[in-house]
């Protein structure tokens, strides 16, 4: 079993060698762990999801935009009308509000890229969380046998 110390660094414990108190102590520990690796788990979901949809709407755009009038958002919650004459090109958000102007299999290939780096990151991420449950699992028996051997 591992816990980790004040530099946040992973120390193995055994868990049939410390106090009840420490085991409560473990076990508040690995489900604060878990709640914030599941949120992060959520978001990187969340985000692949946002980059799929991304790639749907390069496919629309690349075949049934040109030249139609459409919604151009100008924040996240403020359209205007426009009209979209050149659909061989479009601006990709690079990060820290940059953009770039990119073809559209570019800009393909660009979301195929994150999507694949998040979905790789999540599941990553899911596989520390299944670890985590195992552990926690692991100091609730120790606990439960301790209070029945009391």
């Amino acid at each position: 079993m591992s816990g980790s110390n004040k530099g946040g660094q992973p120390v193995d414990v055994d868990i049939t060698k410390v106090t009840p108190q420490q085991l409560v102590q473990l076990s508040k520990s690995i489900e604060q762990e878990i709640e914030v690796l599941t949120q992060s788990y959520s978001q990187l979901v969340s985000a692949t999801n946002k980059f799929h949809d991304s790639k749907l709407v390069l496919n629309y755009v690349k075949e049934k935009a040109g030249g139609k009038e459409m919604m151009v958002p100008l924040t996240s919650s403020l359209y205007v009308p426009g009209r979209m004459d050149d659909n061989s090109k479009i601006m990709v958000e690079a990060g820290a509000g940059y953009f770039i102007e990119e073809n559209i299999e570019k800009a393909r290939q660009y979301c195929e890229r994150k999507s694949k780096q998040l979905q790789d990151n999540a599941t990553k991420v899911g596989e520390i969380i299944q670890v985590k449950k195992i552990q926690l699992g692991k100091i609730e028996t120790e606990y439960k046998k301790r209070l029945e051997s009391l």
